[in-house]
Protein backbone atom coordinates (compact mmCIF):
# COMPACT_ATOMS: atom_id res chain seq x y z
CA UNK A 1 0.00 0.00 0.00
CA UNK A 2 2.89 2.57 0.66
CA UNK A 3 4.61 1.50 -2.49
CA UNK A 4 1.43 2.27 -4.17
CA UNK A 5 1.52 5.75 -2.31
CA UNK A 6 5.06 6.73 -2.95
CA UNK A 7 4.82 5.64 -6.67
CA UNK A 8 1.85 8.08 -7.08
CA UNK A 9 3.73 11.08 -5.06
CA UNK A 10 6.52 10.23 -7.76
CA UNK A 11 3.74 10.71 -10.25
CA UNK A 12 2.91 13.64 -8.92
CA UNK A 13 6.33 15.13 -8.32
CA UNK A 14 6.75 15.03 -12.00
CA UNK A 15 3.79 16.69 -13.18
CA UNK A 16 4.20 19.46 -11.37
CA UNK A 17 7.62 20.00 -12.75
CA UNK A 18 6.45 19.15 -15.80
CA UNK A 19 3.61 22.29 -15.26
CA UNK A 20 5.57 24.71 -13.14
CA UNK A 21 8.63 25.06 -15.31
CA UNK A 22 7.69 27.33 -18.12
CA UNK A 23 8.40 30.75 -17.52
CA UNK A 24 6.37 34.17 -18.55
CA UNK A 25 8.51 34.30 -21.29
CA UNK A 26 7.52 30.96 -22.67
CA UNK A 27 4.05 31.66 -22.09
CA UNK A 28 3.91 34.73 -23.82
CA UNK A 29 5.95 33.51 -26.94
CA UNK A 30 2.91 34.22 -29.39
CA UNK A 31 2.46 38.05 -28.92
CA UNK A 32 6.30 38.29 -28.65
CA UNK A 33 6.85 36.95 -32.08
CA UNK A 34 4.27 39.55 -33.56
CA UNK A 35 5.38 42.29 -31.99
CA UNK A 36 9.16 41.53 -33.47
CA UNK A 37 7.39 40.82 -36.88
CA UNK A 38 5.00 44.36 -36.34
CA UNK A 39 2.59 42.40 -36.48
CA UNK A 40 0.34 44.84 -33.89
CA UNK A 41 -2.86 44.01 -34.34
CA UNK A 42 -2.18 40.70 -34.10
CA UNK A 43 -0.49 40.91 -30.68
CA UNK A 44 -2.99 43.10 -28.91
CA UNK A 45 -5.73 40.22 -29.95
CA UNK A 46 -3.18 37.25 -28.38
CA UNK A 47 -2.40 39.14 -25.33
CA UNK A 48 -6.53 39.46 -24.96
CA UNK A 49 -6.33 35.45 -25.41
CA UNK A 50 -3.55 34.98 -23.19
CA UNK A 51 -4.73 32.69 -20.01
CA UNK A 52 -1.61 33.47 -18.11
CA UNK A 53 -2.32 37.34 -18.07
CA UNK A 54 -5.61 36.92 -17.80
CA UNK A 55 -5.38 35.94 -14.05
CA UNK A 56 -6.26 38.81 -11.58
CA UNK A 57 -2.25 38.67 -10.09
CA UNK A 58 -0.88 39.74 -13.74
CA UNK A 59 -3.52 42.48 -14.55
CA UNK A 60 -0.92 44.39 -14.19
CA UNK A 61 1.04 43.17 -16.17
CA UNK A 62 -1.47 42.94 -18.72
CA UNK A 63 -2.06 46.59 -19.08
CA UNK A 64 1.58 47.77 -19.49
CA UNK A 65 1.81 44.80 -22.05
CA UNK A 66 -1.38 46.13 -23.52
CA UNK A 67 -0.23 49.94 -23.25
CA UNK A 68 3.09 49.02 -25.09
CA UNK A 69 1.52 47.26 -28.06
CA UNK A 70 -1.32 49.74 -28.40
CA UNK A 71 1.13 52.62 -28.46
CA UNK A 72 2.97 50.78 -31.33
CA UNK A 73 0.15 50.60 -33.08
CA UNK A 74 -0.37 54.20 -32.52
CA UNK A 75 -3.38 54.28 -30.70
CA UNK A 76 -2.22 56.84 -28.66
CA UNK A 77 -5.49 57.56 -26.58
CA UNK A 78 -6.14 53.63 -26.04
CA UNK A 79 -2.49 52.93 -24.89
CA UNK A 80 -2.96 55.94 -22.27
CA UNK A 81 -5.99 54.33 -21.13
CA UNK A 82 -3.81 51.35 -20.27
CA UNK A 83 -1.30 53.32 -18.60
CA UNK A 84 -2.98 54.80 -16.49
CA UNK A 85 -5.17 51.85 -15.12
CA UNK A 86 -1.87 50.13 -14.88
CA UNK A 87 -0.29 53.39 -12.80
CA UNK A 88 -3.33 52.92 -10.51
CA UNK A 89 -2.75 49.16 -9.98
CA UNK A 90 0.62 50.02 -8.96
CA UNK A 91 -0.09 51.51 -5.70
CA UNK A 92 -2.94 49.12 -4.80
CA UNK A 93 -1.13 45.94 -5.29
CA UNK A 94 2.02 47.86 -3.01
CA UNK A 95 -0.89 47.58 -0.35
CA UNK A 96 -2.55 44.18 -0.95
CA UNK A 97 -0.82 41.58 1.65
CA UNK A 98 -3.00 38.21 0.60
CA UNK A 99 -1.25 38.25 -2.14
CA UNK A 100 2.40 38.49 -0.84
CA UNK A 101 1.17 35.90 2.06
CA UNK A 102 0.47 33.42 -0.95
CA UNK A 103 4.07 33.88 -2.66
CA UNK A 104 5.27 33.49 0.64
CA UNK A 105 3.87 30.06 0.80
CA UNK A 106 3.98 28.85 -2.75
CA UNK A 107 6.28 30.71 -4.99
CA UNK A 108 6.40 34.96 -5.43
CA UNK A 109 5.23 34.15 -9.22
CA UNK A 110 1.74 33.79 -7.34
CA UNK A 111 1.90 37.03 -5.84
CA UNK A 112 0.12 40.13 -7.53
CA UNK A 113 2.69 41.93 -9.96
CA UNK A 114 3.99 44.74 -8.65
CA UNK A 115 6.45 45.59 -11.65
CA UNK A 116 10.17 46.56 -11.56
CA UNK A 117 10.96 50.43 -10.29
CA UNK A 118 12.08 50.66 -14.05
CA UNK A 119 9.35 49.59 -15.45
CA UNK A 120 6.85 51.62 -13.18
CA UNK A 121 8.64 54.90 -14.38
CA UNK A 122 8.79 53.56 -17.77
CA UNK A 123 5.26 53.84 -18.04
CA UNK A 124 5.65 57.96 -18.06
CA UNK A 125 7.71 57.75 -20.84
CA UNK A 126 5.32 56.17 -23.07
CA UNK A 127 2.74 58.37 -21.41
CA UNK A 128 4.91 61.67 -22.71
CA UNK A 129 5.55 59.87 -26.00
CA UNK A 130 1.24 59.64 -26.23
CA UNK A 131 1.10 63.06 -25.55
CA UNK A 132 3.60 64.61 -28.12
CA UNK A 133 1.95 62.08 -30.96
CA UNK A 134 -1.47 63.65 -29.81
CA UNK A 135 0.01 67.01 -29.73
CA UNK A 136 -0.86 67.39 -25.89
CA UNK A 137 2.92 68.90 -25.60
CA UNK A 138 1.78 70.22 -21.56
CA UNK A 139 0.17 66.62 -20.74
CA UNK A 140 3.71 65.31 -21.92
CA UNK A 141 5.78 67.66 -19.96
CA UNK A 142 3.64 66.08 -16.50
CA UNK A 143 4.63 62.74 -17.65
CA UNK A 144 8.10 63.43 -18.38
CA UNK A 145 8.62 65.34 -14.74
CA UNK A 146 6.59 62.37 -13.36
CA UNK A 147 9.81 59.89 -14.19
CA UNK A 148 12.35 61.01 -11.54
CA UNK A 149 9.51 62.09 -9.09
CA UNK A 150 8.16 58.80 -9.18
CA UNK A 151 12.26 56.88 -8.67
CA UNK A 152 12.70 59.81 -5.86
CA UNK A 153 9.40 58.35 -4.14
CA UNK A 154 10.04 54.87 -4.68
CA UNK A 155 14.04 55.35 -3.42
CA UNK A 156 12.70 56.67 -0.49
CA UNK A 157 11.08 53.50 0.54
CA UNK A 158 13.69 51.46 0.93
CA UNK A 159 16.03 51.62 4.00
CA UNK A 160 20.05 52.88 4.07
CA UNK A 161 22.36 50.66 2.25
CA UNK A 162 19.46 49.09 0.17
CA UNK A 163 18.60 51.09 -2.32
CA UNK A 164 18.37 51.78 -5.62
CA UNK A 165 21.74 53.07 -7.82
CA UNK A 166 19.07 53.93 -10.52
CA UNK A 167 17.74 57.08 -8.37
CA UNK A 168 17.81 59.56 -11.61
CA UNK A 169 16.83 59.40 -15.03
CA UNK A 170 19.00 61.40 -17.53
CA UNK A 171 17.04 60.75 -20.53
CA UNK A 172 14.12 61.82 -18.60
CA UNK A 173 15.61 65.31 -18.33
CA UNK A 174 16.99 65.24 -21.80
CA UNK A 175 13.08 64.88 -22.70
CA UNK A 176 12.03 67.37 -20.84
CA UNK A 177 14.26 69.75 -22.47
CA UNK A 178 13.14 68.92 -25.79
CA UNK A 179 9.26 69.61 -24.77
CA UNK A 180 10.39 72.77 -23.19
CA UNK A 181 11.75 73.86 -26.30
CA UNK A 182 8.53 72.35 -28.15
CA UNK A 183 6.76 74.96 -26.35
CA UNK A 184 8.42 77.86 -26.21
CA UNK A 185 10.08 77.81 -22.97
CA UNK A 186 13.66 77.87 -23.63
CA UNK A 187 14.61 79.39 -20.55
CA UNK A 188 13.39 75.50 -18.43
CA UNK A 189 14.88 73.57 -21.67
CA UNK A 190 18.41 75.01 -20.65
CA UNK A 191 17.85 74.30 -17.11
CA UNK A 192 16.45 70.62 -18.21
CA UNK A 193 19.41 70.24 -20.41
CA UNK A 194 22.00 71.50 -17.63
CA UNK A 195 20.69 68.75 -15.00
CA UNK A 196 20.80 65.78 -17.56
CA UNK A 197 24.45 67.36 -18.16
CA UNK A 198 25.03 67.34 -14.70
CA UNK A 199 23.71 63.65 -13.98
CA UNK A 200 26.47 62.75 -16.49
CA UNK A 201 29.07 64.67 -15.63
CA UNK A 202 28.13 63.36 -11.69
CA UNK A 203 28.47 59.76 -13.14
CA UNK A 204 32.16 60.56 -15.06
CA UNK A 205 30.22 60.92 -18.46
CA UNK A 206 28.23 57.69 -18.09
CA UNK A 207 24.81 57.16 -16.38
CA UNK A 208 23.85 53.40 -17.06
CA UNK A 209 25.88 52.70 -19.87
CA UNK A 210 24.69 55.77 -21.67
CA UNK A 211 27.86 58.13 -22.94
CA UNK A 212 26.40 61.64 -22.50
CA UNK A 213 24.67 62.11 -26.03
CA UNK A 214 26.35 64.30 -28.59
CA UNK A 215 23.08 66.20 -29.24
CA UNK A 216 22.63 67.19 -25.54
CA UNK A 217 25.84 68.68 -26.10
CA UNK A 218 24.87 70.53 -28.33
CA UNK A 219 21.52 71.42 -27.09
CA UNK A 220 23.07 73.00 -24.34
CA UNK A 221 25.40 75.26 -25.57
CA UNK A 222 22.23 76.67 -28.34
CA UNK A 223 20.31 77.42 -25.37
CA UNK A 224 23.19 78.98 -23.70
CA UNK A 225 23.90 81.05 -26.60
CA UNK A 226 20.06 81.68 -27.43
CA UNK A 227 19.05 83.50 -23.72
CA UNK A 228 22.66 85.05 -23.69
CA UNK A 229 24.07 82.90 -21.07
CA UNK A 230 27.34 83.22 -22.71
CA UNK A 231 29.33 82.30 -19.55
CA UNK A 232 27.50 79.26 -19.59
CA UNK A 233 28.13 78.86 -23.21
CA UNK A 234 31.41 79.40 -23.10
CA UNK A 235 32.06 76.70 -20.50
CA UNK A 236 30.42 73.53 -21.93
CA UNK A 237 31.81 74.96 -25.53
CA UNK A 238 35.35 74.32 -23.61
CA UNK A 239 34.18 70.98 -22.34
CA UNK A 240 32.58 69.73 -25.33
CA UNK A 241 34.15 71.23 -27.87
CA UNK A 242 31.18 72.49 -29.98
CA UNK A 243 29.90 75.94 -30.94
CA UNK A 244 26.72 77.31 -31.18
CA UNK A 245 24.62 75.54 -34.06
CA UNK A 246 22.71 78.73 -35.85
CA UNK A 247 20.17 76.28 -37.48
CA UNK A 248 18.81 76.03 -33.75
CA UNK A 249 16.73 79.33 -34.25
CA UNK A 250 16.89 79.68 -38.06
CA UNK A 251 15.91 76.17 -39.06
CA UNK A 252 12.34 73.65 -37.84
CA UNK A 253 13.77 70.43 -36.67
CA UNK A 254 12.83 66.98 -36.08
CA UNK A 255 13.79 64.88 -33.16
CA UNK A 256 13.65 60.91 -34.19
CA UNK A 257 13.50 58.09 -31.08
CA UNK A 258 14.78 54.95 -32.14
CA UNK A 259 13.58 52.04 -30.26
CA UNK A 260 15.79 48.97 -31.07
CA UNK A 261 15.52 45.43 -29.97
CA UNK A 262 13.76 44.42 -27.11
CA UNK A 263 14.60 44.82 -23.41
CA UNK A 264 15.75 41.39 -21.61
CA UNK A 265 13.52 38.59 -20.46
CA UNK A 266 13.65 37.17 -17.15
CA UNK A 267 14.68 33.35 -16.75
CA UNK A 268 15.67 31.44 -13.60
CA UNK A 269 18.71 30.66 -11.50
CA UNK A 270 19.20 27.94 -8.91
CA UNK A 271 21.62 27.38 -6.10
CA UNK A 272 21.12 24.20 -3.96
CA UNK A 273 21.73 23.76 -0.38
CA UNK A 274 21.88 20.59 1.34
CA UNK A 275 22.74 19.62 4.73
CA UNK A 276 23.85 15.75 5.44
CA UNK A 277 21.98 13.73 8.06
CA UNK A 278 23.10 12.63 11.74
CA UNK A 279 22.78 15.74 13.60
CA UNK A 280 20.20 15.57 16.95
CA UNK A 281 18.72 19.28 16.48
CA UNK A 282 15.60 20.76 15.90
CA UNK A 283 17.27 23.26 13.59
CA UNK A 284 19.23 21.90 10.24
CA UNK A 285 22.09 24.14 9.23
CA UNK A 286 21.69 24.03 5.17
CA UNK A 287 25.00 25.14 2.91
CA UNK A 288 26.35 26.10 -0.29
CA UNK A 289 30.09 25.97 -0.53
CA UNK A 290 29.90 27.87 -4.10
CA UNK A 291 28.29 30.57 -2.78
CA UNK A 292 29.70 30.37 0.68
CA UNK A 293 26.31 30.76 2.33
CA UNK A 294 24.39 29.49 5.27
CA UNK A 295 21.73 29.58 7.20
CA UNK A 296 19.13 27.32 10.02
CA UNK A 297 15.82 26.32 9.17
CA UNK A 298 13.47 25.06 12.05
CA UNK A 299 12.33 21.52 11.28
CA UNK A 300 10.10 21.07 14.47
CA UNK A 301 11.75 16.95 14.89
CA UNK A 302 14.50 15.44 16.26
CA UNK A 303 16.75 13.87 13.28
CA UNK A 304 17.92 10.90 13.53
CA UNK A 305 21.50 9.35 13.26
CA UNK A 306 20.82 6.51 10.51
CA UNK A 307 21.10 7.25 6.82
CA UNK A 308 17.37 6.57 6.24
CA UNK A 309 15.84 8.38 2.73
CA UNK A 310 13.44 10.79 5.35
CA UNK A 311 16.71 12.20 6.86
CA UNK A 312 18.13 13.64 2.85
CA UNK A 313 17.46 17.20 2.88
CA UNK A 314 17.54 19.46 -0.51
CA UNK A 315 16.54 23.20 -0.59
CA UNK A 316 16.67 23.99 -3.99
CA UNK A 317 16.51 28.16 -3.80
CA UNK A 318 15.78 29.80 -7.29
CA UNK A 319 16.64 33.47 -7.88
CA UNK A 320 15.29 35.27 -11.18
CA UNK A 321 18.23 36.66 -13.60
CA UNK A 322 18.08 38.13 -17.42
CA UNK A 323 18.52 37.28 -20.33
CA UNK A 324 19.89 39.24 -23.10
CA UNK A 325 18.38 39.50 -26.40
CA UNK A 326 20.49 41.08 -28.65
CA UNK A 327 19.11 43.74 -30.99
CA UNK A 328 19.63 42.54 -34.84
CA UNK A 329 20.15 46.17 -36.20
CA UNK A 330 23.58 48.06 -34.07
CA UNK A 331 23.53 51.28 -35.38
CA UNK A 332 21.41 53.54 -37.54
CA UNK A 333 21.57 56.96 -39.10
CA UNK A 334 19.22 59.16 -40.64
CA UNK A 335 19.04 62.36 -43.05
CA UNK A 336 19.47 63.83 -46.48
CA UNK A 337 22.07 63.06 -49.09
CA UNK A 338 23.71 66.39 -47.85
CA UNK A 339 23.79 65.62 -43.77
CA UNK A 340 23.29 62.45 -42.58
CA UNK A 341 23.19 62.20 -38.51
CA UNK A 342 24.40 58.98 -36.38
CA UNK A 343 21.56 57.90 -34.12
CA UNK A 344 22.94 58.68 -30.67
CA UNK A 345 22.23 56.45 -27.54
CA UNK A 346 19.87 57.89 -24.85
CA UNK A 347 18.76 54.89 -22.43
CA UNK A 348 19.56 51.46 -21.99
CA UNK A 349 17.12 49.59 -20.20
CA UNK A 350 19.65 46.53 -20.98
CA UNK A 351 21.89 47.90 -18.38
CA UNK A 352 19.15 49.51 -16.10
CA UNK A 353 16.86 46.49 -15.98
CA UNK A 354 20.53 44.12 -14.71
CA UNK A 355 21.31 46.72 -11.98
CA UNK A 356 18.12 47.37 -10.90
CA UNK A 357 17.40 43.75 -10.49
CA UNK A 358 20.41 43.16 -8.34
CA UNK A 359 19.28 46.01 -6.07
CA UNK A 360 16.33 43.86 -5.56
CA UNK A 361 17.65 40.79 -4.82
CA UNK A 362 19.91 42.15 -2.36
CA UNK A 363 16.61 43.65 -0.09
CA UNK A 364 14.87 40.03 -0.67
CA UNK A 365 17.23 37.85 0.26
CA UNK A 366 15.46 37.50 4.20
CA UNK A 367 12.15 37.08 2.26
CA UNK A 368 13.57 33.99 0.02
CA UNK A 369 14.84 32.33 2.89
CA UNK A 370 11.45 33.13 4.54
CA UNK A 371 9.57 30.96 1.89
CA UNK A 372 12.34 28.38 1.99
CA UNK A 373 12.04 28.40 6.06
CA UNK A 374 8.11 27.61 5.66
CA UNK A 375 8.15 24.89 3.16
CA UNK A 376 10.61 23.42 5.58
CA UNK A 377 8.43 23.58 8.37
CA UNK A 378 5.53 22.24 6.54
CA UNK A 379 8.21 19.14 5.39
CA UNK A 380 9.02 18.62 9.44
CA UNK A 381 4.99 18.26 10.09
CA UNK A 382 4.42 15.83 7.77
CA UNK A 383 7.74 13.98 8.87
CA UNK A 384 6.98 13.49 12.37
CA UNK A 385 4.19 11.57 11.18
CA UNK A 386 6.07 9.60 8.69
CA UNK A 387 9.90 9.86 7.56
CA UNK A 388 9.85 9.02 4.13
CA UNK A 389 6.79 11.23 3.36
CA UNK A 390 8.37 14.31 4.85
CA UNK A 391 11.03 13.69 2.64
CA UNK A 392 9.06 13.45 -0.88
CA UNK A 393 7.48 16.67 -0.23
CA UNK A 394 10.42 17.88 0.40
CA UNK A 395 11.86 16.88 -3.13
CA UNK A 396 8.55 18.09 -4.05
CA UNK A 397 9.18 21.50 -2.64
CA UNK A 398 12.60 21.32 -4.05
CA UNK A 399 12.00 20.61 -7.46
CA UNK A 400 8.70 23.13 -7.60
CA UNK A 401 10.84 26.19 -6.27
CA UNK A 402 10.68 29.09 -8.85
CA UNK A 403 11.58 32.61 -8.99
CA UNK A 404 9.12 34.90 -10.81
CA UNK A 405 10.14 35.38 -14.34
CA UNK A 406 7.52 38.32 -14.76
CA UNK A 407 8.20 41.35 -16.26
CA UNK A 408 7.38 43.59 -18.85
CA UNK A 409 9.11 41.91 -22.20
CA UNK A 410 7.63 44.22 -25.06
CA UNK A 411 9.76 47.78 -24.09
CA UNK A 412 12.86 47.87 -25.79
CA UNK A 413 16.44 46.87 -25.20
CA UNK A 414 17.27 50.36 -25.42
CA UNK A 415 16.38 53.73 -27.26
CA UNK A 416 18.38 56.08 -29.70
CA UNK A 417 17.59 59.46 -30.29
CA UNK A 418 19.06 62.00 -33.28
CA UNK A 419 17.73 65.61 -33.96
CA UNK A 420 17.54 66.73 -38.00
CA UNK A 421 17.53 70.25 -38.56
CA UNK A 422 15.27 70.77 -41.93
CA UNK A 423 16.01 72.85 -44.79
CA UNK A 424 12.08 72.95 -45.35
CA UNK A 425 9.05 71.96 -44.15
CA UNK A 426 7.83 68.77 -46.17
CA UNK A 427 11.05 66.79 -47.00
CA UNK A 428 12.27 62.54 -46.89
CA UNK A 429 14.66 61.47 -44.72
CA UNK A 430 16.48 58.30 -44.94
CA UNK A 431 16.91 56.02 -42.62
CA UNK A 432 20.18 52.76 -42.56
CA UNK A 433 19.92 50.42 -40.58
CA UNK A 434 23.71 48.58 -40.03
CA UNK A 435 23.85 45.41 -38.92
CA UNK A 436 27.95 46.09 -37.68
CA UNK A 437 28.83 47.95 -40.74
CA UNK A 438 26.96 46.97 -43.19
CA UNK A 439 23.89 48.36 -44.28
CA UNK A 440 21.01 45.51 -44.36
CA UNK A 441 18.12 47.83 -44.71
CA UNK A 442 16.58 51.57 -45.94
CA UNK A 443 13.80 53.24 -45.23
CA UNK A 444 12.35 56.75 -46.42
CA UNK A 445 10.62 59.18 -43.46
CA UNK A 446 8.21 61.27 -44.76
CA UNK A 447 7.80 64.94 -42.79
CA UNK A 448 5.61 67.34 -42.80
CA UNK A 449 6.89 69.59 -40.05
CA UNK A 450 4.01 71.86 -38.35
CA UNK A 451 6.19 72.67 -35.42
CA UNK A 452 9.70 74.70 -34.49
CA UNK A 453 10.48 71.09 -32.74
CA UNK A 454 8.65 68.28 -34.08
CA UNK A 455 8.86 64.41 -33.06
CA UNK A 456 8.36 61.05 -34.49
CA UNK A 457 9.26 57.45 -33.12
CA UNK A 458 10.86 54.82 -35.03
CA UNK A 459 10.57 51.36 -34.27
CA UNK A 460 12.96 48.18 -34.87
CA UNK A 461 11.69 45.45 -32.63
CA UNK A 462 13.87 42.92 -34.35
CA UNK A 463 16.37 40.24 -32.37
CA UNK A 464 19.44 38.29 -33.39
CA UNK A 465 18.49 35.11 -32.86
CA UNK A 466 21.84 33.80 -33.57
CA UNK A 467 24.21 35.67 -31.15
Amino acid sequence: MMGKLYSYLLISIGFVICTSCATYHDLSAQYQQQVENKSYKAALTSLDKNKFLKKDRNQLLFYVEKGKVAHLSKEYTLSNEYFNKADVLIELNRKRIAGKILGVLTNPEKEDYRAEDFEKVAIHYYKALNYIFLKQYDEALVEAKRINLQLQKINDRYPEGKKNRYTSDAFALNLQGLLYEATGNINDAFIAYRNAVALYTKNDGTYFGVHTPEQLQQDIINTAHVLGFYQEEAKYAKLFNKQYDPRFLKNKSLVVFWENGLVPYKSQTYFTFTALPGINTNFITFTNQDLGLSFDIPVGRTRRADNSFSDLNVINVSFPTYQTRTPYYTNATIGTAKNTNNFQLAQNYQVIATQTLKDRTAREIGKVLLRIATKKIAEGVVANQNGNLGALLGLINAFTEKSDTRNWQTLPHSIYYSRVFLEKENTELKIKLFKAAKTVKEEVLKVNAKQQVNFVNYITPEINRYN
